[in-house]
């Protein structure tokens, strides 16, 4: 009777309603640690990526001048800007509370890591002297060599290392200028006697489809070839340091023109790439005025292909962003670029040897080319470095097709090689095998670059503008004179009003330049 009565009891229903609730809580958990198991297992840890499509064109516009980034993101910082100094400026700029600072600071930080280094050394009375006349009797030098700060630049994605020591410049041997215009005259003197380019048409070999020739220049393929098409941009110029803008520009067109001819006898061939050197200092085997144009079927070389790769891993883990704009973001905040029209001058923050100078543009049209005469100006015109290595990379040959966004901008690097008579290399052990190591401030370079720009694009101009202004004045006088009894009068007023304004606003361009 009791044991009947069991079931029926409070306690034991509750017991059964506890029991089947906490079976039904284990189930649920049990499939919630499996799906989450599940979900692991098929969790992509990596961090997303922006695909091909999200990636951006490369550009050259520049939303703020370097004017508004020293103002605004520096706080009008006093001191001169150097590559020895630029730690502090980073200290400025990431506390910075304006958005587009902070925005192109933070471009800076994923691409560069700059650290500075400092190094002591004690200098006895039998040495000083010596390191006294190295150092121009400057005791203020003489303190600097005592405690030497090293900036470190790296790269992040390109892996590009320069160690910067300006001190380094001081070095015995390392800026003889001693008879350099000497060495020069007696150098292009001797190299013009039976010189081989300068009658190329007979001493030079040719392509299989014959030769690109131009009013100031001419191709000629090269003997011993580093690629299936390697042929030689010749300009009918000896001396390259008597190479005006017009003859320049001709030997580039000369040069596109060759690579537009290969593409068009074996369309695999379609990365266009130029490396140039000037004087035997900088490897040249030939004074005569010469380029070195090839053309590539499966990409860039070596270096310029791990950047290639380098730009499209920064955009794809970027949200798309271009790196090459980014970079010319970064350099002009510093106040490290230059604009002209459409191509771009950088003093780069990691060059490979000293003085380099990186132009970029969407494509290699006339302000590219251009800018690059500018460029080259300055080295031997205003910085005397007659000695100096270049390589030109262009966008992939597609015409009728603009550069897409996987592809890079027209870009040339260029760096000085160093005093042209002395003997001294200024390549060591540690740019072959370690980082650059480079003596020149980058914050100097693009002083030189600047000037160059403003004062030779303005020569061009007042040209031109006189030009115009003549053949103005020509017309003028032809109409006053053929159309006296062809036209009324009326007719002929408004004629020569309009051409007498085309001169008023000439000689106003003129007079503000």
């Amino acid at each position: 009777m009791i044991k009947g009565n069991l079931s029926r009891m409070p306690g034991v229903r509750t017991n059964r309603r506890l029991c089947l609730m906490g079976l039904i809580m284990v189930t649920l958990a049990l499939y919630g640690w499996i799906k989450l198991f599940m979900m692991t297992l098929n969790y992509d840890f990596h961090p997303k990526l922006a695909s091909i499509t999200d990636m951006k064109l490369f550009t050259t516009e520049l939303k703020h001048s370097h004017d508004w980034y020293h103002k605004v993101c520096f706080n009008g910082l006093r001191q001169e800007f150097s590559i020895s100094r630029l730690e502090d400026f980073q200290e400025r700029w990431k506390v910075s509370s304006q958005l587009d600072c902070r925005v192109t600071y933070d471009m800076f930080e994923r691409i560069y890591d700059v650290k500075r280094r400092s190094g002591q050394i004690v200098v006895p009375d039998t040495f000083q002297t010596k390191l006294l006349k190295w150092l121009g009797n400057s005791e203020d030098l003489l303190r600097e060599a005592k405690l030497q700060f090293i900036t470190i630049i790296y790269n992040k994605y390109t892996n590009e290392e320069t160690i910067f020591n300006p001190l380094r410049a001081k070095r015995p041997g390392v800026n003889d200028q001693d008879d350099v215009e000497t060495y020069l005259d007696e150098l292009m003197q001797k190299s013009s006697k039976d010189c081989d380019f300068c009658a190329y048409e007979f001493k030079t070999a040719e392509d299989t489809f014959g030769r690109i020739t131009s009013t100031y220049s001419g191709t000629a393929a090269n003997a011993f070839k580093y690629n299936g098409y390697h042929s030689l941009i010749i300009s009918k110029k000896h001396n390259f340091l008597e190479l005006t803008e017009e003859e320049f520009i001709d030997m580039m067109h000369t040069s596109m023109r060759w690579y537009m001819k290969v593409y068009e006898t074996d369309k695999r061939y379609k990365y266009p790439q130029m490396m140039w050197d000037s004087l035997p200092k900088a490897s040249a085997s030939q004074v005569h005025t010469h380029a070195q144009a090839s053309i590539s079927p499966d990409g860039y070389y070596g270096l310029m292909k791990h950047i290639h790769l380098s730009a499209t891993k920064y955009a794809k883990e970027n949200g798309g962003c271009n790196y090459f704009t980014d970079l010319l973001q970064v350099h002009n905040a510093l106040g490290l670029a230059t604009n002209f029209g459409n191509a771009s001058a950088m003093a780069y923050l990691t060059p490979k040897n000293d003085n380099e100078v990186v132009i970029m543009s969407r494509t290699a049209n006339s302000d590219f080319f251009r800018l690059l005469y500018f460029v080259l100006k300055a080295f031997t015109e205003d910085m005397k470095q007659y000695a100096w290595s270049l390589a030109m990379f262009l966008p992939k040959l597609e015409p009728w097709v603009a550069p897409g966004i996987d592809d890079i901008p027209a870009l040339v690097r260029i760096v000085s090689r160093g005093p042209v008579n002395n003997p001294r290399s200024d390549i060591s052990s540690m740019e072959l095998f370690g980082a650059s190591n480079v003596n020149i401030d980058p914050f100097n370079v693009i002083q030189y670059i600047e000037d160059s720009v403003r004062k030779r694009s303005v020569i061009k101009l007042k040209k031109e503008n006189e030009q115009t202004k003549e053949e103005l004045k020509e017309e003028l006088k032809d109409l006053e004179k053929e159309n006296l009894e062809k036209k009324p009068e009326d007719v002929q007023k408004i004629e020569s009003q309009e051409k007498s304004k085309e001169l008023r606003e000439i000689n106003l361009v003129n007079e503000n330049k």
